[in-house]
């Protein structure tokens, strides 16, 4: 009974080990960007904002984060990223796209992993209408990416 509980395990772990390493191989030529927003006690936190990149139209508040992956030849030599959302403090606003980031400009390669902060744009302490997309590789004021 031991001898057949071990070899049990023994398949079972190998079984859970294949699993795993087949779950990662269809990524194995795309391009990961994930999005985060952070939780603030503010308004602005339930307000939904929408990632648009690629073809992907992704809905996100505040506390959230979402991952998506680009197959690079399939976005072009540069992908487009866009935050946008209705404006927050009218409550008859129906256009997903009244308030706006500056576009991005991402420059993908296979295998990229990639997290950009979404945060309401503001001017001084009051926000403005906009989002702002933030990350270590971009070039300041300019909307391109430098990866």
């Amino acid at each position: 009974m031991a001898a057949m509980k071990g070899f049990l395990m023994c398949w079972f772990l190998a079984c859970l080990g294949s699993a795993s390493a087949c779950a990662q191989t269809w990524r194995y030529d795309q391009a990961r960007l994930c999005f985060v927003r952070p939780e603030s006690n503010g308004a602005m936190n339930v307000v939904e904002s929408w990632i648009r990149a690629a073809d992907y139209n992704l809905p996100l508040i505040g506390g959230q984060a979402v991952c998506l992956y680009i197959e690079p030849e399939n976005s072009g030599p540069t992908a487009e990223l866009t935050v946008t959302s209705r404006k927050p403090f009218d409550p008859q606003s129906r256009n997903d796209e009244a308030c706006k980031s500056t576009t991005l400009k991402l420059s993908l390669t296979s295998k990229d992993n990639r997290t950009f902060p979404i945060c309401p744009a503001t001017e001084g302490n009051h926000y403005t209408c906009g989002w702002r997309i933030t990350g270590r590789n971009l070039k300041p004021n300019t909307g391109i990416d430098d990866q």
